[in-house]
């Protein structure tokens, strides 16, 4: 039997955005979204679970991580590990702003 796993479903709501927000705004949110896949750890095992995270991006570009919540300590820590990674150039508009993301992190069959 071959099994397929389903990308993560993310839902973010963004505190200070609204709905007319510009490219670099759109840009780094897909970022981030390509950015946190379905981590190889949960595979075997077909783990789920939900992270919730807010988190603010610095005048140098780098992500601070304000708050995580989870029931897993796992999926919260590779969440946080793959949004260190995301580097934002100074001229982005997101620099100062806040951001709220929920990941969903389903396997499926």
């Amino acid at each position: 039997m071959k099994t397929k796993i389903l990308g993560l479903l993310i839902c973010f709501f963004i505190g200070s955005l609204t709905l007319q927000a510009g490219n670099d705004e759109l840009n780094f949110k897909q970022n981030v979204i390509t950015q946190v896949k379905y981590p190889e750890f949960a595979k075997d095992q077909r783990l789920e679970a939900d992270v919730y995270v807010s988190f603010s991006v610095t005048e140098a570009g780098d992500i601070t991580i304000n708050q995580t919540n989870s029931i897993s300590p796992d999926f919260m820590d590779y969440v946080k590990s793959e949004l260190k990674k995301i580097k934002v150039n100074a001229d982005n508009e997101v620099i100062g702003k806040t951001f709220y993301f929920k990941f969903s992190f389903k396997y499926q069959e």
